[in-house]
């Protein structure tokens, strides 16, 4: 007598065949049905559709894409998959493209330029149909190679892409740094670190810039008033290991103001302050960047400048279907404007 194996078979998918054969047509009427309906009267569309369901038949995109040459997904590129940030972004593209009966796949650059020109090769590989990127620097040699493979993309959160090279969509990052830094200096600061990090990184340049430019309109010189602090990363730890580089300036003067590149810095850099038994805002202001939505359950509440993240996934979106499909311009630019929002973590400056 045989042994018995108790060996699960393997997945006995339905496929085509089985679905014409219980509807009653042809295998090329639920092809028909599937990629082309306008073409299947109206009666037999019902019973294959019927069949479909009673089969709980699943197509196989994959398939159906290679012998196209059109893909079903698109790429999504950040530069830190852990930043909430993204994640709403990611809502505006995911929601964007699920009405074209697109897929998002999202992959992590982790702000290495290695990391980004690998994960652009393995989305070319997958013959996506588009890319949304956020590059990790000003180099568009990556996203023009990918161009070279066939792949449409759009730059997300990058304003300095040239017009006749590709499309981008961004938020005014100077105008933000310029809106903390009149507010702070509205406050009675006088001296403001800024807490940052790579200047290849784009958005972290210019709001750089915007800061020091309202210094220089209030006739302050930005080299006196103004320090500079770098991180290897734009996340929380980075911002609590920094405080103690930051509470002293290059001039041996505590720091009574900070704007910081991003909310993250800003959250982490409050907590290291809490752990030296400093208070926020009454012996140090904060400023954040992005208002994510932790800004304002905090204690105290984060001042912070706000993007129009989901906005921005949307905008990003549209401009990727509109080159895929050829019904928009070949290349576009779309610029947000950011806006200040006051919570608790900013005060007038105490003697």
């Amino acid at each position: 007598m045989p042994k018995s194996t108790n060996r699960t078979s393997g997945p006995n998918r339905t496929g085509i065949t089985q679905v014409a054969a219980h509807a009653g047509v042809s295998p090329a009427t639920v092809s028909n049905v599937l990629n082309r309906p306008e073409l299947v009267a109206e009666a037999t569309r019902t019973k294959v559709q019927e069949a479909i369901s009673e089969l709980d038949y699943v197509r196989n995109s994959f398939g159906s894409s290679l012998r196209s040459g059109r893909s079903t997904s698109v790429g999504l590129l950040v530069l830190d998959v852990t930043n909430p940030f993204f994640a709403e972004v990611a809502r505006g593209i995911e929601e964007e493209a699920a009405e074209s009966g697109l897929a998002v796949v999202l992959l992590n650059s982790a702000e290495s330029p290695e990391r980004q020109r690998r994960n652009l090769r393995l989305l070319a590989e997958q013959r996506v149909a588009g890319a949304v990127v956020m590059p990790v620097d000003n180099d568009l040699a990556d996203l023009l190679w990918l161009q070279r493979q066939g792949v449409h993309w759009v730059a997300l959160d990058r304003g300095d892409v040239p017009e006749d090279v590709g499309s981008s969509v961004s938020v005014d990052n100077r105008e933000g740094g310029l809106a903390a830094g009149q507010h702070l200096l509205a406050l009675g600061h006088r001296r403001v670190t800024f807490l940052g990090g790579a200047f290849a990184i784009e958005q972290v340049r210019l709001r750089y810039e915007g800061l020091r430019a309202a210094f220089d309109e209030a006739g302050l010189d930005p080299d006196e008033h103004v320090e500079l602090v770098s991180l290897a990363q734009l996340n929380a730890h980075q911002g609590e290991r920094a405080v103690d580089q930051v509470l002293l300036d290059s001039t041996g003067r505590r720091t009574r103001a900070v704007f910081c590149a991003n909310d993250q810095i800003a959250l982490g850099f409050m907590k290291g302050l809490g752990k030296r038994g400093l208070r926020v805002p009454e012996d140090v202001s904060v400023v954040g960047y992005d208002d994510l939505s932790v800004a304002d359950m905090v204690h105290p509440g984060l001042t912070t400048v706000a993007q129009p993240k989901y906005e921005l996934g949307r905008a990003a979106m549209q401009l990727l279907s509109a080159q895929m499909d050829g019904s928009g311009a070949a290349y576009e630019r779309k610029i947000f404007q950011p806006r200040l929002v006051m919570r608790d973590s900013t005060s007038a400056l105490r003697d």
